[in-house]
C-alpha cells in the first residue's frame, strides 16, 4: 500500500483594508471574506459538510471554529473498516451564484495514528465558473505526526494558502477532505486513527455580476424647476456578493449615501456573501443645498466587488424668488377712466435660473396724503394673479370701486418661489365711473339772463356749457360758459336774444370722460330794454280767465249693425273750486285778453308752493277767440290734499298788454 498523504493547506492573509465604515474590495471585480477565525473572535463559516461512499468518512464530534476548528475524522473508531475508492468526508465552501473563487486559504493540521492505509488529506478546487467543471487538487502532502492534535501541543497549525495565479483555478467550490484515493482499497485496523482540521479561512473572490439600478422615484426627477425639500429614491440590486451601497452623488460635490448593512468582523467581510442582493435609497433632500440651475445627478450602485452601476439624470433646481420687476407702467397712462379696466406692464429681472411662471399684484386704496409705496396702505385692497410663461403683464385689472388706487406687482418663477418683499414700487389707478352731478341754482331777482350751475365729481370738471332753446323748439344754442371751481356760469347777450320762456340745460365732461346733462327747466327771459317812449301811456293789464273741470272720458263700446255712437259721458263742471280722485284727468282752460299776436300768446300755468307762485306748464292761447287748454292728472295720495292753480299772461312782444294773472282755482284731490 503506498505511504498516505497528509493535507496541510494555509492560504495568506487577505488584503488589507481602507475603509472604517465598511471592508473594501481586495482588487477591482473582486472582495476578500475571513471566517472560523478563532484569534479574533469571528465564528462565522459558510462550509458545509458533504461525504458519500459506505462506510464513509465521519465529522469530528465538537467541530466548530473553536481553536480545533472545522474537523474530519475517519469513522468508526474502535472498529475495522474497509472503504470504496472515492469514499470521502469533508468541509465545503460553495460561491454565490455571480461569483468564484480566486484565492483559498487556511490554517490547517493533521493527526496519523496508526492502522489506515490507503486514506489521503485533500484540498481543492472544483466546477470552473465557465460551466467547464472538473476536479483541481491544490495539495497532497504529508505534515508528519502529532502535528495538532492539541490545543497545547508543541506544533501548531499549518498555514497553506493557493491563488488562481499560482495554481491555476477559478473555483465555484473549494475544500478539504479526507478521501480513500481512486484505484484504492483503504482499510483501517481497530486502532487505526486519521484527523484533519482546518481554521483562520481566508478567501477572494471574483465577483463578475455587475449590479443594477431600477427606476428611480421621487419628486426631484419628476421634472420641472424643483425648490424646497424634495424626494429621490431608487432601488438597486446584485446577484454576486451583494451590494456594499448605494448612493446619489451631484455635480455640485454634495453626496447621499446609504450604505449596507453587511457581515464583517474586525473590518474582514466575514460571509460569502457578506451584503444584501437588493437595496433602496431614499432621501427628503433640502434642495437649497443646491446651487440654483441645472444640475446633474449620478445614481450608483455598488457591490462588494467595487463593480459600480451608474445612471445619471439632469434635474432643475431654484430656491431663489424672482428680484423685483423692472419699468412698471400703467397702459394708457395713470390719469382718470371711466372703464374699470386698468393694466400693467413690466420687464422682467435678469438673473434668473427658472423662468417667470405667474404674476400677483394687490392694489389698495390710496390713502390720503403722499403716494403710498407699501402694499396695504389703506387696508382696503384686493389680490388677483395671472399666469403665463415669461409674463409681463398683468391682464385686465378690476378695482373694487371708484377712486385712486395704488397697484404694486411681484413675481414666481416655475419653481414656486414667490416673494412679496419684491414687489415694486406703486402704480397709481384713478377710477370715475359717474358723470358729473349738475344743479341749476335759482336766479337772482333782476338778473334772470345770468345762470350759475353747481356741480360735482370724483376726477373734476374739465369742461362745460350752458344752453339754452326757445321754449318749443328743437335747437339748443350753447352759451359762452366759464368754470371757477365746482361752478359753472353763463351770461345770455340781452341784445342777441328776444324774451320769452326758455328751456335750459348744461352738459360737462369730467377727467374720465363722462359726460353729464343737467336741466333747469323753463325760465321766462324779459324782452332786451328798449328806450322808453316818450309820454307813453302805461299799458293795461292783460286779462286772462282761468276755470277747471273733469276732463272727458270716452268709452268705446260694441256696435250694432246700423247702430249710431253713444255720446260722451261728463263729470263735473267749470268752476274754481272742485274735488276729484287722485289719478284722474283734470282740464284747466280759459280766455286771454285780446287782440292776439299772430303766432298766439304764451300763457304759464302757476302753483303755489313753497310760499310763492311757481310755473309748472307753459301752453299757447290761440287765435281767433284766445282760448287756451291744459290737462293734468294729480297724483293719487293716502289723505286729502288742496292746491291752488293760476294762469298768468308774461309780457311777450307784439301784445300790447302788461303781466296779468287770473283768478285762483283751488282743487281739492281725494284718496282713491
Amino acid at each position: 500500500m503506498p505511504r498516505p498523504f497528509r493535507l496541510a493547506v494555509a492560504l495568506a492573509a487577505a488584503l488589507a483594508l481602507t475603509c472604517l465604515t465598511a471592508p473594501q474590495p481586495a482588487t477591482a471585480g473582486s472582495y476578500s471574506v475571513r471566517q472560523c477565525d478563532y484569534a479574533s473572535g469571528n465564528g462565522h463559516h459558510d462550509f458545509v459538510w458533504q461525504a458519500a461512499g459506505a462506510p464513509t468518512v465521519d465529522q469530528h464530534a465538537g467541530s466548530g471554529c473553536g481553536e480545533f476548528g472545522l474537523a474530519v475524522r475517519n469513522g468508526g473508531g474502535g472498529t475495522q473498516r474497509t472503504y470504496p475508492s472515492g469514499a470521502y468526508g469533508g468541509w465545503f465552501a460553495h460561491a454565490p451564484n455571480g461569483t468564484a473563487f480566486t484565492h483559498y486559504a487556511g490554517a490547517f493540521g493533521v493527526l496519523e495514528g496508526c492502522c489506515v492505509n490507503g486514506m489521503a488529506s485533500y484540498a481543492e478546487a472544483t466546477e470552473t465558473h465557465d460551466g467547464q467543471g472538473g476536479r483541481a487538487y491544490l495539495f497532497q502532502g504529508h505534515l508528519g505526526n502529532a502535528s495538532w492534535y492539541q490545543p497545547s501541543g508543541v506544533q501548531g497549525p499549518v498555514g497553506r494558502s493557493w491563488s488562481s495565479t499560482t495554481s491555476g483555478f477559478e473555483a465555484r467550490r473549494v475544500g478539504f477532505h479526507l478521501r480513500c484515493g481512486p484505484g484504492f482499497s483503504c482499510s483501517q485496523s481497530v486502532y487505526g486513527d486519521l484527523r484533519l482540521r482546518g481554521r483562520s479561512f481566508d478567501f477572494t473572490l471574483n465577483d463578475f455580476a455587475a449590479p443594477g439600478i431600477g427606476e428611480p422615484g421621487g419628486s426631484l426627477l419628476g421634472g420641472g424647476w424643483r425648490r424646497g425639500v424634495q424626494g429621490l429614491s431608487f432601488p438597486a440590486s446584485d446577484t454576486g456578493g451583494g451590494l456594499a451601497g448605494i448612493e446619489a452623488a451631484f455635480d455640485s460635490g454634495m453626496l447621499l449615501a446609504s450604505p449596507s448593512s453587511c457581515t464583517a468582523v474586525a473590518g474582514r467581510y466575514a460571509r460569502l456573501q457578506p451584503c444584501p442582493l437588493g437595496r433602496s435609497g431614499d432621501w427628503a433632500l433640502d434642495t437649497a443645498r443646491l446651487p440654483d440651475g441645472r444640475r446633474l445627478v449620478e445614481l450608483r450602485a455598488t457591490d462588494v466587488g467595487a463593480t459600480t452601476a451608474r445612471r445619471s439624470y439632469a434635474v432643475h433646481v431654484d430656491n431663489t424668488a424672482p428680484a423685483t420687476p423692472r419699468d412698471v407702467a400703467v397702459a394708457a397712462g395713470d390719469g382718470w377712466r371711466a372703464a374699470n379696466a386698468f393694466e400693467l406692464s413690466w420687464a422682467n429681472p435678469d438673473g434668473q435660473h427658472a423662468p417667470i411662471a405667474r404674476a400677483l399684484w394687490r392694489a389698495c386704496r390710496a390713502a390720503p396724503g403722499p403716494f403710498a409705496t407699501a402694499i396695504g396702505g389703506t387696508g382696503e385692497c384686493v389680490d388677483g394673479a395671472r399666469a403665463a410663461a415669461s409674463i409681463a403683464a398683468s391682464g385686465p385689472i378690476a378695482l373694487p370701486g371708484a377712486g385712486e388706487w395704488d397697484v404694486q406687482v411681484w413675481l414666481q418663477d416655475a419653481a414656486g418661489n414667490v416673494d412679496p418683499g419684491t414687489a415694486s414700487q406703486g402704480r397709481r389707478l384713478r377710477y370715475d365711473p359717474d358723470p358729473p352731478a349738475l344743479r341749476f341754482l335759482p336766479g337772482e331777482p333782476g338778473a334772470l339772463e345770468r345762470f350759475a350751475v353747481e356741480a360735482s365729481d370724483l376726477s373734476g370738471i374739465v369742461a362745460g356749457a350752458v344752453e339754452l332753446r326757445r321754449y318749443g323748439s328743437e335747437h339748443w344754442i350753447e352759451l359762452p360758459t366759464e368754470r371757477a371751481g365746482d361752478r359753472l356760469a353763463a351770461t345770455l347777450d340781452m341784445r342777441q336774444r328776444a324774451g320769452g320762456a326758455y328751456d335750459l340745460r348744461v352738459r360737462a365732461v369730467d377727467a374720465a370722460g363722462n359726460v353729464g346733462v343737467g336741466y333747469g327747466g323753463v325760465r321766462t327771459i324779459p324782452d332786451p330794454p328798449r328806450p322808453a317812449p316818450v309820454e307813453r301811456a302805461p299799458l293795461p293789464r292783460a286779462r286772462i280767465t282761468m276755470a277747471a273741470r273733469a276732463a272727458v272720458v270716452r268709452r268705446a263700446r260694441a256696435r250694432r249693425p246700423g247702430a249710431r255712437g253713444t255720446p260722451a259721458r261728463r263729470w263735473g263742471g267749470s268752476r274754481r273750486r272742485l274735488a276729484i280722485r287722485g289719478g284722474r284727468p283734470l282740464l284747466f282752460h280759459g280766455r286771454v285778453g285780446r287782440p292776439l299776436p299772430r303766432h298766439g300768446k304764451l300763457v304759464e300755468v302757476q302753483a303755489h308752493f313753497r310760499d310763492r307762485w311757481r310755473t309748472i306748464s307753459a301752453v299757447r292761447a290761440r287765435r281767433p277767440g284766445g282760448s287756451w287748454r291744459f290737462r293734468y292728472v294729480f297724483r293719487a295720495t293716502g289723505r286729502r290734499a288742496t292746491y291752488r292753480l293760476r294762469a298768468r299772461v308774461p309780457v311777450e312782444a307784439g301784445y300790447p298788454f302788461a303781466v296779468g294773472v287770473s283768478r285762483p282755482v283751488r282743487v281739492t284731490v281725494l284718496p282713491r
